[in-house]
């Protein structure tokens, strides 16, 4: 059973601090140490998903929970990879002693991996909601004015075409078809795999697709439908060989493993083949709703938020409402994004269960407007609903919108686009490095943690 606390030996070899930044730099991580001590329900939250972690290998048994939370912190903090993470708290004796590692060994970047993937996105946000509890029981945070925005975090993947997902299925298929026959040799076809062929094929169509030469146009569209056959009886070969898989026999968890990791790229291959035949060679169009874009982050889905500097994105969206006092009050990130003006009366339902009121004053731009009957039926419990209309006004709109109180809670509202650029650059909101979905809910889930807890070291 894993420990939830492990107390080594510490030690602090350098004890000469003289640069002011070096001084800020530790009263951050001393106000985070003390923060962490004082509310052991974090660390309870944490524990309850981490008892088990690695349990049936019984490797890193020696590793407390508390350390483990501790180096996630840190990694968050820092803006570092797993790699990077582990060398730097090695080299420091400081940050030794604030993930209470100490003396002790340093858990390897694997490790770290695979412990963060084991808490859930549910854990981290009781975690954040123990925050803003032992914020607002210490006057921290105030309950009297909430702002909402949302912004785009990226998946982790290249600009998708059909010609680029095509050539994606085939290599991962033909990888992968390799590597279970050289396991289990029983299992092998004896099939044969043109690589350069098909990576020639998708070379001429990336880079010709564009021509306007109509004899050009018109190899282009032959590439284009010989590749789809050629992925096309790729998917049908992944078919045969796992029907013959499980035919013959699968022994052990290895196997199964990479028998199960054939059929999920043979499925979403299948889909990739089907999408691009449709759009590229019958000429039909195929609903964002209907495409997957890419194999390996096949929950991204396609958003369209009218930036001239990039008309589409690819990710998910990540809402963000904040006190008064710049705190991530609310946050949220779904699989598929909901509109902005539900996520409006999410989070104002959101704020009275967590402050047991409504905010006296509430603004967020135009996305989030749903009609004037919706802002008067809200502003039976909410004081002032600053969100501006899109379109024509009447005079009374012109009115409400020029009074004093909705322009200085506009001007309230901008300050979200600050919290928004920290989030993207110093806390990693820009694109998500973590695969699958699950991965992209609890970096958000720690990021918002880590955020708050840097906030409160300054107020």
């Amino acid at each position: 059973m894993r420990k939830i606390v492990d107390a080594q030996p510490n030690f602090f070899l350098n004890l000469r601090c003289d640069q002011k930044i070096i001084s800020e730099y530790r009263s951050k991580y001393d106000f985070i140490d003390r923060f962490l001590d004082s509310e052991p329900s974090i660390l309870k939250a944490v524990h309850q998903d981490l008892r088990n972690f690695g349990s049936d290998t019984g490797r890193g048994s020696q590793f407390s929970s508390e350390q483990m939370l501790r180096v996630i912190v840190v990694m968050f903090i820092e803006q570092l990879p797993y790699r990077e993470t582990i060398i730097r708290i090695s080299e420091s004796d400081f940050l030794r002693n604030f993930t209470r590692i100490g003396m002790g060994k340093v858990m390897s970047h694997a490790f770290l991996c695979n412990a963060f993937k084991f808490i859930s996105p549910q854990t981290w946000g009781r975690i954040n909601s123990i925050v803003r509890s032992r914020a607002q029981d210490k006057g921290q945070i105030s309950s009297t004015r909430l702002r909402l925005d949302s912004t785009v975090c990226e998946a982790n993947i290249h600009f998708p075409t059909d010609t680029s997902l095509l050539w994606d299925t085939y290599r991962v298929l033909s990888r992968l078809i390799a590597q279970c026959s050289t396991e289990v040799p029983a299992w092998n076809l004896g099939n044969r795999f043109h690589l350069g062929k098909i990576k020639k094929l998708f070379t001429f169509v990336s880079t010709h697709s564009g021509r306007k030469n109509k004899s050009t146009a018109r190899r282009v569209k032959m590439a284009t439908k010989t590749l789809v056959e050629r992925v096309s009886a790729i998917c049908d070969t992944a078919q045969c060989y796992l029907d013959n898989a499980h035919r013959i026999g699968i022994d052990g968890q290895h196997e199964r493993e990479l028998i199960d990791e054939l059929h999920h790229f043979q499925q979403l291959g299948t889909h990739v083949v089907w999408q691009a035949y449709e759009s590229q060679v019958l000429g039909n169009k195929v609903a964002a709703s209907e495409r997957i874009f890419s194999i390996f982050e096949e929950h991204a889905e396609l958003l369209k938020r009218g930036k001239a500097s990039k008309p589409v994105e690819f990710g998910h969206m990540v809402t963000i409402g904040q006190t008064a006092e710049k705190f991530i009050s609310f946050y949220d990130v779904r699989e598929r994004s909901l509109h902005d003006t539900k996520l409006k009366d999410i989070a104002l339902q959101n704020h009275k269960k967590s402050f047991g009121e409504y905010p006296r004053e509430f603004t967020a731009d135009k996305n989030y407007y749903a009609g004037m009957e919706d802002i008067q039926n809200w502003e039976k419990h909410v004081g002032c609903m600053a969100i501006g209309k899109k379109g024509n006004r009447t005079s009374a709109e012109k009115d409400r919108e020029h009074s004093d109180l909705f322009r200085e809670l506009q001007k309230f509202r901008a300050g979200v686009e600050g919290t928004i650029s920290v989030l993207k650059r110093a806390f990693g909101l820009r694109r998500c490095l973590f695969k699958g979905f699950k991965g992209f809910a609890l970096s958000v889930g720690c990021l918002v943690f880590c955020h708050n807890l840097v906030l409160l070291t300054r107020l």
